[in-house]
């Protein structure tokens, strides 16, 4: 891609940090700053040195700006291009900015060193996954990602493990499709498993696939709780971190077969990435991304947040109760940090002024679909 441009307009969503209403909005890229421009014709400007970028260091990923503190204003651009604009026409003004440019360039050279020297790439990939997972993970492509969430799925829900009692799966999916419904550019199709597992634990694997365990689902005292949870397990599957982990783990040669498109390569993939999936531990940073905009996804579709915080509340029982709790909660403790932190950080994103709009399965009742799937308990698949 030419890093030139001659388009300076974008079409952007705009939140005002006040309610969760999105704002369709003209975004001008100017010399000083952005103009922000909507339907109404209202405008605002913005500086770049008050504008910070939270989103949009990968390729195709949605770019964010921010401005303020605390329930700030929130810019989004589903065109990644824009950078390449802002770049051009305020090179001085936007170095805090992601510049795409150089990341087409790192590539560039990577592939001209591979070619020169075959052992030189071999120790590159042997030592510099770790470091360049998130560049390597945006180069493979949606149809292989999902085949491999699909070979992952076989391993952690196969078909006599799963619960498939038809309203709890149809009122999970139906969940998950309304979450969807308001999120712009999703390349996912999102499919919820149930394992017939007591565990209290959700994965969310490659390209699109989320994987609940009877335990959580268990321990959901409403729809909205379990909104909470896809939500979070969502943006997880949307901004790539189980692939990236998985990526981080793998050798040169399965990596080289994940952006070749190879098939065995994906099932050799598969295999090693059923290990890496069923140790996953994010970062806190992924962790506090997926919170951050799983519940940003409750908001804009018009539901309870405090669902999820009141689940994040479940797991996270008082002192007195941590020792009886903790068993058939320590997966996921171990891999999704519930702390008073962490919920006070979900509350500060709540509009003080947010009404719910949305009502989740008005006509059924949850503590009915959360027991039916109540068989003998299955110790985990290893």
């Amino acid at each position: 891609m030419n890093s030139s441009t001659q388009q300076h307009e974008w079409d952007g969503i705009y939140y005002d940090g006040v309610s969760a209403v999105p704002h369709h909005v003209t975004v001008q890229v100017r010399p000083n700053g952005m103009q922000i421009i909507a339907r109404s014709g209202s405008q605002l400007s913005w500086r770049y040195q008050d504008v910070r970028q939270t989103q949009g260091k990968y390729e195709g990923e949605e770019v964010r700006f921010e401005r303020g503190n605390g329930i700030c204003e929130t810019l989004a651009i589903a065109d990644s291009k824009i950078l390449y604009s802002l770049h051009e026409v305020a090179p001085d003004q936007v170095s805090h900015f992601h510049n795409p440019a150089r990341r087409r360039q790192r590539f560039s050279l990577t592939i001209l060193a591979g070619i020169a020297s075959i052992p030189l790439l071999w120790a590159a990939f042997s030592w510099g996954i770790p470091w360049m997972s998130g560049p390597i993970t945006t180069l493979i492509p949606i149809s292989w990602e999902e085949e491999l969430g699909e070979i992952l799925t076989t391993k952690f829900a196969p078909p006599e493990k799963q619960c498939t009692d038809q309203q709890v799966v149809e009122s999970l999916q139906t969940i998950v499709a309304t979450l969807s419904r308001s999120i712009e550019s999703n390349p996912y199709s999102f499919t919820v498993h149930i394992v017939d597992n007591p565990t209290v634990n959700a994965l969310a694997a490659p390209g699109g696939q989320i994987i609940i365990f009877r335990g959580l689902l268990k321990n959901t005292q409403s729809a909205n709780e379990m909104a909470g949870v896809l939500a979070h397990e969502m943006q997880h599957v949307l901004h790539r971190h189980s692939l990236r982990l998985i990526v981080q783990q793998a050798s040169m040669g399965i990596v080289v077969g994940a952006l070749s498109g190879d098939v065995s390569g994906i099932m050799t993939f598969g295999l090693q990435a059923a290990h890496v999936l069923q140790t996953l531990s994010y970062s806190r940073d992924k962790e506090e991304h997926a919170d951050k905009l799983g519940l940003l996804l409750l908001l804009r579709t018009g539901i309870n947040p405090e669902g999820m915080i009141q689940f994040f509340k479940s797991i996270n029982p008082e002192p007195k109760e941590k020792k009886k709790a903790l068993q058939p909660l320590s997966h996921y403790f171990t891999t999704h940090p519930a702390t008073d932190e962490r919920i006070q950080r979900l509350r500060a994103l709540i509009p003080p002024t947010f009404n719910p709009t949305t009502s989740l399965l008005p006509n059924n009742n949850w503590t009915q679909i959360r027991e039916r799937c109540n068989s003998a308990d299955i110790e985990t698949a290893e």
